[in-house]
């Protein structure tokens, strides 16, 4: 007993270098745990991959290679160290032959496209930016011909891995570490389903098209976005402290204008569908798969163009079927309030970190839109798949089933 209140005096009278051990002890337990946690999951991740790697291949085939456009860059440049923890060893485990190539600037993703040499699928290490990069290399290289285009697979290494986290939901701290060994044992497995692309076409200059998945962000919340990562000073908070410290600004877009024409939303028909080129890249492996024909199909609705306004703080363009391949293929066009007090801007902003949807005013369904911005004071900008680009006259259309990814086994069908 004695030894019990002399340890409680000793710890009152020092109770600052108490609190810290204290502190100290918790963190050293918590990071002890994850870190077996992480090593156990590990263990059943590699034991699944050498499984593939340890069934025979015929003598006359070699075997299975990719290429992986890996950027260095992308989430604070964890994104090295996180592939070669917990994705190249299921990947040679698997027996595959990996490539390796990393990114060095912006937009050095399309350029590397050009110059592979053949491989049996891509692989991206990276986030929104760097997939975007990879589709619209391909598809400006095989100017959309996708008869037998090889396979994406998407490892979210990023900061913002939107498509990634409808293929592989994501969590944190070991949660993260699995949807990274669930996406690398999608490219081990073989499982893929096509997804569908949106083709951005700026409308003034001979620009080339850009394709996205993501989606397009116009606004006062989207310029908010992009200034997180100032905030840095303030941590895991920065998210909350950028709708907090810039809703009084007025360099944030608070009033997007412009004209918007759109067409219905199309199954196929004589009037969308696309016709494939008939000469194949050294990528498009020869296969005989069916595309179905809709030269027969009428449909006077899908070339009805409609015309509205727009005047809103927050405008979000994103493909509505992403996650299911059971629906008409169609662009969801969300138009925010026309106004925002204050209050309502940091409340819908913190509602949107935390994965919920902000205040929508009205709802477009659409399979082409062009959006046509009425000049203004300032210099405006817009996202592309989470990238900044100046605000320019766009044309955004759906091409449905463009682009085949890996995905998990019960998600092929979805």
């Amino acid at each position: 007993m004695a030894f019990v209140i002399k340890t409680a005096k000793t710890l009152r009278n020092n109770w600052k270098k108490s609190t810290f051990a204290a502190v100290a002890l918790m963190y050293g337990y918590g990071y002890t745990k994850e870190y077996f946690e992480t090593q156990e999951l590990m263990r059943v991740y590699c034991e699944k991959a050498a499984k593939y790697g340890d069934e025979p291949i015929r003598v006359d085939a070699e075997p299975r290679s990719i290429t992986v456009i890996l950027n260095p860059n992308a989430n604070k440049r964890k994104s090295t160290n996180e592939f070669e923890k917990y994705c190249a060893p299921l990947l040679h485990l698997a027996g595959i032959c990996v490539n390796i190539i990393k990114t060095e600037s912006e937009g050095h993703a399309k350029t590397l496209i050009n110059d592979l040499q053949s491989t049996d699928a891509i692989v991206v290490a990276g986030g929104d930016g760097t997939l975007s990069e990879v589709i619209t290399g391909l598809l400006r290289r095989t100017q959309e011909n996708t008869s037998g285009l090889i396979p994406v697979g998407i490892l979210p290494l990023g900061k913002t891995n939107s498509l990634a986290k409808v293929l592989f939901p994501c969590g944190e701290h070991l949660e993260k570490v699995r949807t990274l060994a669930n996406a690398t044992m999608a490219v081990v497995e073989e499982v893929i389903k096509p997804i569908d692309v949106m083709k951005v076409e700026v409308m003034e200059g001979e620009n080339k098209p850009i394709y996205a998945v993501a989606g397009i962000k116009w606004g006062a919340y989207r310029d908010a976005e992009a200034k997180k990562d100032s905030y840095w000073l303030y941590g895991g908070l920065r998210k909350y402290a950028t709708y907090l410290f810039n809703g009084y600004k007025n360099n944030l877009t608070w009033n997007c204008k412009a004209f918007m024409y759109y067409t219905p939303p199309c199954t196929g028909c004589s009037n969308c569908a696309r016709t494939e080129p008939q000469q194949k890249k050294w990528f498009q492996k020869f296969n005989k798969e069916q595309h179905p024909s809709y030269a027969n199909v009428i449909n006077p609705d899908c070339q009805t163009t409609s015309q509205t306004d727009i005047s809103t703080v927050d405008f979000n363009l994103s493909i509505a079927n992403m996650s299911s391949n059971q629906e008409a293929p169609k662009l969801l066009v969300n138009i925010g309030p026309e106004s925002v007090d204050y209050f309502g801007f940091v409340r819908d902003g913190w509602r949107s970190e935390n994965g919920e949807s902000r205040n929508v005013k009205e709802v477009i369904v659409a399979r082409s839109v062009e959006i046509q911005p009425k000049a203004g004071k300032n210099e405006e900008w817009l996202s592309i798949d989470n990238e900044n680009y100046e605000l320019k006259p766009i044309k955004v259309t759906l091409l449905p089933k463009l682009i085949k990814v890996f995905c998990n086994k019960e998600n092929e069908n979805l």
